[in-house]
């Protein structure tokens, strides 16, 4: 037993070393330390029940946590969060996008790595490598000391494995930007896992309401008087890592000064779940009006819940008659959009291969080549008498910012090590605000109607130390700027209005606003919305803001989340 816990310190030390380098070995919250330690001495006498041999055990168990914690490492340099079950859900998408980043190699890891293999060699010269349990019978006491051996293990499991599971339940799963430090990033790994379990309890009345999502809310839920109404040409542009950073970055040039003089449109503070990655939270968000704050978290429901067809701002403008395009310049299967979308109820789907004038800009398709596209479709629709709705999403400033040798943009950091990402990613903004004025300027001089959306999914990561000075210092939920991107509303027949600001708002309200913008009828789900949004300007995980101090379980909010638990199932 004093050498299992011996043992599963050592690991705990090792894997937390890896993660945060030779600081910060104990995590910030003293009384977390225990329960770090018990995740590993849980799973390390886990595998001591099966293999009898604890050096066998030992080399599963640390091979296990170097690759996790090689792993945990990565995650956290370039996305800012640590890692969670959903990350390994969606592992087949951090495949697709893995080629774009640049992977330093630090000393620690191949210290480690040298011991792995050392004492794997070791074993093996030796020929102490036991695994067949006749061998161990025969060659030890008796089986009673066997049997013995494996009532201690599976007592230690099972007392360890209560203890943390009852600790696990009784908190709520830590998203912060500093989780990894505050708690320990093994144990903040390992309380995300029964987060998907996760429920809330509803109100029985609202029953008829859910019946009505059900019956109705896939393919015919035009619940709308079909009045004689102007239907105005929609695009929705949600851009890659467009966010504040670059505000708070001094630099040798303007960033984005096209954005910064755009007039006379509506701009705002667009509140969302998700910071350095996880795109797929705010569009799915933006497109259904769900919110992920309501369900278990942190979850991509395009990996879990989107099985079948459901309701979605696409299938609405199709009950009015618009055709209706998504588009991203990027693999069809990243976040398994090509099936998303089709349950979604969008008409035409349009992905990497789909895009025939291709400009790069690292490897990835430009900003400027999407708004083409964007053009392009537009004209078509034009052409084709029929009104158009496009979502589109961008993939110019996807992570990875080490590799781009065209960045003109220098910020003025002189003390962090990491600034050639920070210069990269300037460099990055401005070109998508040349491209941004591109778009406006030709949409300016169209003859129809046409509304523009533009909002950016998430803030961009450049390391712990850097998200700090550029975010806050206290990289927590509501004290925080990095769950905070810019938008606005470009209506190109309001010229003549005064410039607006939303002053805050989250991305499941943001459809709402561009309906209300366009001035549309609101169906059955956007009705609800809108009774929710009166009283919340942001409600989300990170964040809820009230308009006032109603409760957040009255009956309009008890509906929203019956709507919601329809998307679970």
């Amino acid at each position: 037993m004093l050498r299992t816990i011996f043992t599963s310190i050592i690991v705990y030390f090792c894997s937390q070393f890896m993660c945060v380098g030779n600081v910060n070995l104990l995590p910030k919250r003293r009384e977390m330390l225990f329960y770090n330690f018990l995740a590993v001495f849980c799973i390390y006498t886990f595998f001591n029940i099966f293999f009898y041999d604890i050096r066998i055990s030992f080399l599963i168990v640390i091979t296990l946590f170097y690759l996790l914690s090689l792993t945990m490492y990565y995650v956290h340099e370039f996305r800012g969060t640590n890692i969670n079950l959903s990350d390994i859900l969606s592992i087949n998408t951090a495949k697709e996008v893995a080629g774009g980043y640049t992977y330093e190699i630090k000393l620690v890891f191949i210290i480690f790595f040298v011991v792995i293999v050392f004492e794997f060699v070791f074993q093996i010269v030796h020929n102490k490598i036991k695994v067949d349990l006749s061998s161990y019978l025969n060659s030890n006491l008796n089986i009673y000391s066997y049997f013995w051996y494996e009532a201690r293990q599976i007592i230690l499991f099972f007392v360890s494995f209560f203890i943390l599971k009852d600790k696990i339940s009784d908190k709520q799963y830590d998203y912060s930007l500093n989780a990894g430090e505050n708690e320990g990033y093994i144990y903040n790994f390992i309380s995300s896992i029964p987060i998907f379990h996760r429920s809330k309890k509803l109100n029985i009345s609202s029953k008829e309401f859910l019946n009505n999502i059900n019956t109705k809310s896939a393919h015919n839920f035009a619940n709308v008087k079909m009045r004689n109404i102007e239907r105005p040409h929609i695009i929705a542009i949600m851009n890659e890592s467009f966010g504040t950073a670059h505000t708070h970055i001094k630099a040798n040039m303007p960033v984005t000064p096209y954005y910064d003089s755009l007039s006379k449109v509506t701009k705002g503070k667009l509140y969302v779940n998700t910071f350095g990655g996880g795109t797929a939270n705010t569009e799915f968000e933006f497109l259904t009006g769900m919110t992920i704050g309501n369900y278990p978290y942190p979850v991509m429901p395009y990996n879990n819940f989107v099985k079948r067809d459901k309701y979605s701002i696409a299938r609405y403008f199709s009950s009015l008659g618009y055709k209706t395009i998504a588009m991203h310049p990027y693999t069809a299967t990243n976040y398994h959009r090509n099936k998303v979308y089709k349950r979604f109820g969008f008409d035409e789907l349009l992905f990497f291969n789909d895009f025939k004038h291709k400009e790069y800009v690292r490897n990835y398709v430009s900003d400027k080549s999407m708004y083409e596209e964007v053009i392009r479709r537009y004209e078509n629709a034009v052409e084709s008498s029929e009104k158009l709705f496009l979502f589109g999403i961008t993939m110019q400033n996807h992570s990875g910012y080490k590799n781009f040798d065209d960045a003109k943009v220098l910020s003025l950091m002189t003390n962090y090590k990491n600034r050639e990402a920070v210069d990269s990613y300037l460099s990055l903004m401005k070109l998508s605000d040349e491209a941004i004025e591109i778009l406006i300027d030709y949409f300016s001089n169209v003859d129809e109607h046409v509304i523009i959306l533009f909002f950016g999914d998430h803030n961009a990561s450049f390391g712990n130390e850097i998200n700090k000075f550029v975010y806050d210092d206290v990289l927590d939920y509501e004290c925080t700027n990095a769950y905070v991107t810019p938008l606005f509303i470009f209506d190109n027949k309001n010229k003549n209005k005064k410039d607006d600001f939303i002053n805050e708002i989250s991305a499941n309200f943001l459809s709402l606003e561009l309906l209300k913008r366009a001035n549309l009828p609101l169906d059955d789900v956007h009705q609800m919305i809108d009774e929710i949004y009166k009283k919340y300007s942001v409600y989300n995980f990170h964040k809820v803001k009230s308009r006032d101090d109603d409760s957040l379980y009255d009956i309009p909010m008890d509906k929203f989340m019956m709507y919601e638990r329809e998307y679970l199932k």
